[in-house]
């Protein structure tokens, strides 16, 4: 069963700032990047519950999973597996502070 994809205002905003940040040097990379983006959370609505759980001891992110989008594996999909949907929290680079960053949501 294919869930329908939720992705939260934060996730959109991070797809467009690194989307900007990458078109400044190449351009045809921030398509390319784009495009990975929606590919991923498709692979992600036909294959839920892959990546693995990213353990915080922020409560309300108690079973959120990780996943690197396809091609550019330092831009790392924080999300969760629901019932019938997959809703993306962030999307965030790795080279970021990332628990700080998941324990602010």
């Amino acid at each position: 069963m294919t869930k329908r994809i939720v992705i939260t205002p934060k996730a959109s905003l991070d797809i467009d700032e690194y989307f900007a940040y990458i078109a400044q040097e190449n351009p045809e990379t921030a398509l390319l990047f784009f495009d990975s983006v929606r590919e991923t959370f498709a692979q992600l609505a036909r294959m839920s519950g892959m990546g693995r759980r990213y353990s915080l001891e922020n409560l309300r992110l108690q079973g959120l999973r990780k996943w690197a989008v396809k091609g550019f594996k330092k831009y790392l999909i924080f999300y969760f597996e629901r019932d019938e949907s997959i809703e993306i929290v962030r999307i965030l680079y790795a080279g970021q502070d990332i628990e700080t960053i998941l324990e602010h949501e």
